[in-house]
């Protein structure tokens, strides 16, 4: 019973450290993702606008008709 009192702690020591060191992987894969995506160039924005803009008018002739 002393022996697995002493144990014990250690054990539960061991296994704090290696949830927190778990903890810190996942959140530096995480601040990884966000930032390894690449910034809108203006010219990728222009033609989305272009894009957004057809739809719209299509939208827009489809309801006059």
């Amino acid at each position: 019973m002393k022996h697995a009192a002493k144990l014990f702690p250690i054990a539960l020591q061991e296994l704090l450290e290696i949830g927190e060191k778990g903890m810190k992987q996942r959140e530096q894969r995480d601040r990884a993702e966000r930032v390894a995506r690449p910034r809108e160039t203006r010219a990728c924005k222009h033609a989305a606008c272009k894009e957004k803009q057809a739809k719209q008018l299509q939208l827009q002739l489809q309801t006059r008709i």
